[in-house]
């Protein structure tokens, strides 16, 4: 959740997509009396109608811009992971509970924090604590090779996969897979396995390309390999260090996509199926936003002010 209050994402509205408060109100379903109201005199919305507004504001308003400012603001994003125990440790537990937890893994948190310290978690199957155990020492792997600048090759990418998948010797560890796979709540057929060694070479032909618009790329990057999918299983989990492997590498806070954005996030991915990326383009940055939350307890600060100056520039 962006740092904003809804007031200042109807003002954003307004201003990004140019259109009146009028049409807003009634993209809205509410008047223009009671619009009025959450902008000029401080009313909040109802819940609901702050879902909406937020929504409007994720298609209006790009927050690439914001976190271009915040790359500047707040540099070294992964020096000040590594070089900090508590924030490495914050850093690993969160990213592999969100990312198990998108992909059915049942345990909270704090137990994620748990199995990774070592300890035993009851009531949990072990292949939940393997899952955890293994996608932290690929997050740390990340940090341990990942430099600015650093290339992504297909060995990085089925090294990820080989430490993710580890002891799960039926999923192929670090290896493509050999037969058909099956995505779900979609209707895009995946290339079968013959294909995927040269649909993964023309990935790698361009992922280090990174253009004018780095988060664009990232997400579109994510995209294909998740269309490809070219593992057995995994493919989320790796697709997901991949993006902090490239934001890492191009200087940015990591994405902490969490399962609390599930639907959104495989919501993107469906209307990336159909050529509109700006829904996952928007929740990547968000996910980055946080990242850097979690790094710079300032930047909530530094991120309101961002906005209150776009606001109030001419």
């Amino acid at each position: 959740m962006l740092p904003l209050t809804d007031k200042q994402k109807l003002l954003l509205i307004l201003k990004e997509a140019d259109t009146s408060p009028t049409k807003l109100a009634k993209a809205l379903d509410v008047s223009y009396r009671r619009l009025y109201s959450w902008i000029y005199e401080n009313h909040r919305p109802h819940p609901r109608f702050s879902k909406e507004i937020d929504e409007s504001f994720k298609k209006h308003v790009d927050i690439r811009p914001i976190v271009l400012e915040l790359k500047k603001l707040i540099p070294n994003p992964l020096k000040r992971i590594v070089e900090s125990e508590p924030l490495k440790k914050q850093f690993l537990t969160e990213v592999t509970f969100h990312s198990n937890a998108i992909e059915g893994n049942r345990m909270t948190l704090k137990e994620t924090e748990m199995v990774i310290e070592g300890k035993t978690v009851k009531g949990k199957e072990l292949y939940e604590m393997l899952e955890a155990i293994n996608h932290k020492n690929a997050a740390e792997y990340v940090l341990d090779h990942v430099m600015p600048g650093f290339k992504i090759t297909e060995d990085f990418i089925l090294k990820l996969h080989e430490m993710v998948m580890f002891n799960f010797n039926i999923k192929l560890p670090g290896r493509y897979r050999t037969g058909f796979v099956n995505l779900t709540n979609t209707d895009v057929v995946v290339p079968n396995a013959q294909k995927v060694p040269l649909e993964m070479s023309a990935l790698f032909s361009k992922i280090n390309n990174y253009g004018t618009d780095p988060l664009e790329h990232i997400a579109k990057t994510h995209h294909q390999l998740e269309t490809i999918h070219p593992f057995f299983d995994g493919n989320g989990r790796v697709g997901r260090l991949l993006i902090n492997s490239q934001l890492l590498a191009k200087g940015f806070a990591p994405a902490i996509v969490q399962i609390e954005d599930q639907y959104k996030y495989y919501l993107g991915l469906d209307l990336a199926h159909h050529g509109d990326y700006n829904n996952l383009i928007q929740l990547l940055c968000e996910s980055v936003i946080k990242g850097y939350r979690m790094i710079d307890p300032t930047s909530a600060h530094k991120i309101s002010e961002i906005f209150s100056k776009k606001i109030n520039s001419a």
